[in-house]
């Protein structure tokens, strides 16, 4: 069995482990993830070929979040497959959580990723109404469906 044969298939397992509610993505394989910058961390789990994203495009991703429970998926915020509605906004601007910013930087459409985000990244003491509590890790499968140039 090649090399990339076995890296396809691991990232296969991995991928499938992700996707199982109320199992931890560090459980698949913690060193897996890649850090980023503010201790945000993210495990590619389908590497996709489209446009690279950088600050300043105009990115659309679908995503789902859940509270961060101890290294375990909690309760799911938001599912914009479910919803039909996937999220539009200019990369490296204040008008996303800045964990966002720095996830989708550098990825091509067509990729999935874990990103898992410590309170800083996210909402930080503030959190959301009765959604997100103060300093709360999150964590997001987010898929970059397109890359654009701004209008």
């Amino acid at each position: 069995m090649t090399h990339r044969r076995r890296h396809t298939i691991f990232t296969a397992i991995i991928a499938l482990a992700a996707l199982v509610p109320g199992i931890s993505p560090a459980l698949a394989q913690d060193t897996a993830f890649e850090s980023l910058a503010g201790g945000v961390k993210a495990r590619t789990l389908v590497q996709g070929d489209g446009a690279v994203a950088r600050p300043g495009q105009v990115v659309t991703m679908h995503f789902v979040g859940w509270l961060d429970e101890g290294g375990a998926r909690g309760k799911e915020l938001y599912n914009s497959y479910r919803e039909g509605r996937p999220v539009r906004f200019v990369l490296g601007t204040d008008k996303v959580m800045p964990a966002w910013n720095v996830a989708v930087d550098g990825m091509a459409a067509g990729t999935r990723r874990m990103v898992l985000v410590p309170p800083g990244m996210a909402y930080g003491a503030r959190g959301v109404d009765d959604i997100v509590p103060p300093n709360a890790s999150l964590m997001f499968q987010i898929e970059l469906i397109d890359v654009a140039e701004p209008d």
